[in-house]
């Protein structure tokens, strides 16, 4: 969940392309938890035999959970990009960096949290049983405090639930730290953590935090090769390298069945997200007119996902103390839902979570130099 920022030596890009895909990735991940909304009260308001626009949005219906794992990727790369060198050089100092991950992520985080800890009770109240997420008791509210939930194994989601992936990303940055200040940009860290992450796939010893590390390292695979010598050397060959490596998976995707597999789909996008990244940080200057609106677009994903559960949560509420059907299965509602969420993510972004983080980074750090997002 990191602000893009411009790449020297790109003649300024902005690298819009990767904005466009996190965004696409944020609204993914709304589509995918629009199945919540059936689950109000006991589930009376299904989606029907056909979800809205399914004939538009099946791959996302079915796929969107994997938004989270591209999340990781550009993490990744943007790490790599933005810190691998001074880290390496001892030029990067722990207090700077963490305060700057604390002040990107930890204002909303704390906002949501309480929201849904004082929603849920008035929800359970109301229906007999907590909406979505369970087991929102107190050492679960004290591991969600300090971002720590999926620091040790799996556990099941509870209160604002989609910060899971978040949580596992915190522990990664700590890795990332420590191993590239300790070995610098070793090939050997990007290939022991990627292993490590598809030992944990398939091996059924689950966790999430070495899953992530597997894509946020082949995220920082992928930076390495854009600032590498066959990138400086020969431009064109490493694009049409990783085209012909992005149109082989999706060929593969198409002549086999993946869909039985959750390891299998997840091992594919480990496969699939680097080079697609690789080719979405290129410079596209056609893209520059719309540049306004398309980091706008980017500086709400992580306003969008964190809100769109307590969204849905006071929806939840509403309709358990009204009576009122939800009418989940119609496209208008679906597109409500988006559209709620993006204008209530521009408004948090530009009332709370950009000056808040720019307070805690002009009290703490330099003020002048933090003020662009990390």
């Amino acid at each position: 969940m990191t602000t893009i920022p411009t790449v020297a030596g790109q003649g300024g890009s902005k690298l819009l392309g990767l904005e466009i895909v996190r965004f696409t990735c944020a609204m993914a991940m709304l589509v995918w938890h629009y199945h919540h909304f059936a689950m109000i009260g006991d589930g009376a308001a299904m989606l029907g035999p056909h979800r809205p626009l399914e004939w538009l949005l099946y791959p996302v219906y079915r796929f969107g959970l994997f938004g989270v794992q591209i999340f990781w990727c550009i993490s990744g790369f943007i790490f790599y990009w933005k810190y691998a060198d001074g880290l390496a050089a001892g030029r990067v100092q722990p207090r700077r960096f963490f305060w700057l991950r604390f002040s990107r992520l930890y204002p909303l985080h704390f906002v949501t949290l309480l929201a849904v800890a004082a929603m849920q009770p008035v929800y359970s109240a109301l229906a007999g049983h907590s909406f979505v997420f369970g087991g929102n008791d107190s050492t679960s509210f004290l591991l969600h405090l300090f971002l720590a939930d999926q620091w040790a194994g799996t556990r099941a989601l509870s209160f604002n639930g989609p910060i899971w992936s978040v949580s596992s990303e915190v522990f990664v940055y700590v890795g990332f730290f420590l191993l590239v200040r300790a070995f610098g940009r070793s090939r050997l860290v990007i290939g022991t953590a990627i292993a490590a992450g598809l030992w944990s796939m398939w091996s059924g010893n689950i966790s999430p935090a070495l899953i992530c590390a597997s894509y946020f390292f082949a995220g920082g695979a992928a930076a390495e090769v854009l600032r590498g010598d066959l990138f400086r050397r020969r431009p064109d060959r490493a694009r049409s390298l990783a085209l012909l490596m992005v149109i082989a998976g999706v060929a593969s995707a198409a002549l086999f069945d993946l869909s039985g597999s959750d390891d299998l789909l997840a091992t594919w996008f480990l496969l699939v997200a680097p080079p697609l990244i690789f080719l979405c940080a290129q410079e596209f200057r056609f893209l520059d007119r719309w540049q306004y609106g398309i980091q706008a677009s980017g500086n709400l994903t992580y306003s969008t996902y964190l809100i769109h559960f307590p969204i849905q949560l006071g929806v939840g509420i509403f309709v358990m103390a009204s009576g009122v059907v939800l009418p989940v299965g119609e496209a208008w509602f679906l597109l409500a839902y988006l559209a709620t969420s993006i204008v209530l993510g521009r408004i948090v972004f530009l009332r709370f979570e950009g000056p808040v983080q720019e307070w805690i980074r002009a009290s703490t750090l330099e003020p002048k130099r933090e003020r662009i997002a990390a």
